[in-house]
């Protein structure tokens, strides 16, 4: 059975069935690409995030649980940095692309799923 990962189309990760029922809540969560594919997240402190530089990251609003930036540190990309995480924000990081090919899928396939809702600026 295929689940929805978003609420009317609204860009917030869903926990596991058995990350709930073992009680770990929402250390776990998945996020949907545009492809369909689903991909698996770890939540993280905000002291970690530098731990996991080549790592695709993903930063949340707590309340709302909207993606608020997704990359990671060694990304060349100075006109979206990774921000400052605030007290309101979470972290989460995926640990299972193999490689950094594998890794920039992921990060496009995610990138347009989950801010595909967002009109893009004029550049």
């Amino acid at each position: 059975m295929q689940y929805s990962l978003f609420d009317d189309r609204l860009p917030s990760g869903r926990s596991p069935r058995v990350s709930e029922e073992l009680g770990a809540g929402s250390q776990f969560k998945y996020w949907s690409g545009a492809s369909g594919h689903r991909y698996l997240f770890t939540r993280i402190s905000p002291e970690e995030v530098s731990d996991y530089a080549e790592n695709l990251v993903l930063i949340t609003d707590k309340k709302s649980e909207a993606v608020v930036w997704l990359g990671f540190l060694g990304m060349s990309n100075e006109k979206t940095p990774m921000p400052a995480l605030k007290p309101s924000q979470g972290a989460y990081v995926h640990l299972l692309a193999e490689d950094s090919a594998e890794r920039d899928r992921a990060h496009n396939d995610l990138r347009t799923g989950i801010f595909s809702y967002i009109k893009q600026e004029d550049e």
